[in-house]
């Protein structure tokens, strides 16, 4: 029995699920073309949610940028508030990387890139993606990424209980003061981004020391020791140099830092030569070490800022 929604759209095969959204197959009505509907259970969102949600869909529907994946429409019915969005026909991001084939590093920087540019132009518009993750990066037939699931998963994480959720369930990915509590931001989602990043790189051990600084900025602990802006990020992943000098007081950082580097690589070196194949839990407990050691680094940045400040 084929399922309608707003008389728009038919409703085909569900794709997903989690607690409090399901996602389907779909098409328009008026010419079948291929789409994605996703529904939010009924009771899911407070009517001050919904509202939120409702206007910052038309934000992000007035966004032309080649690397969002447009959204259509989004509203209330029946069913429980939805969104509606264009069909990727390619592959995600997610699948490429559970797929084991090695992406080229020219290949990860363009497809950092073009991640950024989706994030500045929502930014732009104050809209903060809020749940970045592999899985919401899509490639299209000419190779591009395109990042889907703006304002829907920002706006979610915002609500209790699916706030806890959600969190739980993108913890890999969620920055450390989302996980804290605190709402996402546009630091954030330059987090969230870093870590994306550092999955899609090869042995860390073999990476240019522009790019491993890089990395480590953007997944600072603190946000405000983070860039500045994706396109501050971007910048630096074009010009492959980070876009400005560090402040005067995070020389002493860089020094401790360079310090950790040799351990760093001789522990990353032993991860990667031993483990079970296939990589993935070694990637993860790779994810896992660097969070502790940013942290770490970060704790010791603020003791040394206090120390120096004081004098």
């Amino acid at each position: 029995m084929e399922r309608f929604l707003k008389s728009k759209y038919k409703i085909g095969q569900k794709i997903a699920e989690n607690p409090f959204s399901l996602t389907y197959q779909g098409s328009n009505l008026g010419n079948d073309h291929p789409l994605i509907i996703k529904i939010y259970k009924r009771g899911t969102l407070n009517s001050s949610l919904i509202s939120r949600m409702k206007q910052k869909v038309k934000e992000l529907a007035a966004i032309n940028q080649a690397e969002i994946v447009k959204l259509v429409d989004g509203d209330y019915g029946w069913q429980g508030f939805y969104y509606v969005r264009e069909f990727v026909k390619g592959a995600s991001l997610q699948e490429l990387l559970n797929s084991g084939r090695s992406i080229p590093a020219d290949k990860v920087l363009e497809i950092a890139i073009d991640i950024c540019r989706a994030l500045e132009a929502a930014h732009r518009c104050g809209i903060i993606h809020g749940g970045l993750k592999p899985s919401n990066i899509f490639f299209d037939a000419q190779g591009k990424a395109r990042v889907a699931d703006f304002v829907i998963e920002g706006e979610i994480r915002q609500a209790m209980p699916q706030k806890a959720i959600s969190v739980l369930e993108n913890a890999s990915f969620a920055s450390p003061e989302e996980i804290l509590g605190n709402p996402a931001s546009a630091l954030s989602d330059i987090y969230s981004l870093g870590r994306i990043l550092w999955l899609m790189l090869p042995d860390t051990s073999t990476l240019p020391r522009y790019l491993q600084e890089i990395l480590a900025k953007a997944l600072k602990t603190d946000p405000k020791l983070r860039f500045s802006s994706v396109a501050q990020f971007r910048e630096s992943l074009a010009n492959k140099n980070l876009a400005f000098n560090p402040p005067a007081h995070e020389e002493y950082l860089q020094i401790f830092e360079k310090s950790i580097n040799e351990d760093e690589e001789e522990f990353i070196k032993g991860q990667f030569e031993k483990g079970d194949e296939g990589g993935q839990p070694r990637r993860e407990r790779l994810l896992n070490w660097l969070f502790v050691t940013l942290l770490l680094v970060s704790i010791f940045s603020g003791l040394l800022f206090v120390f120096l400040s004081g004098r």
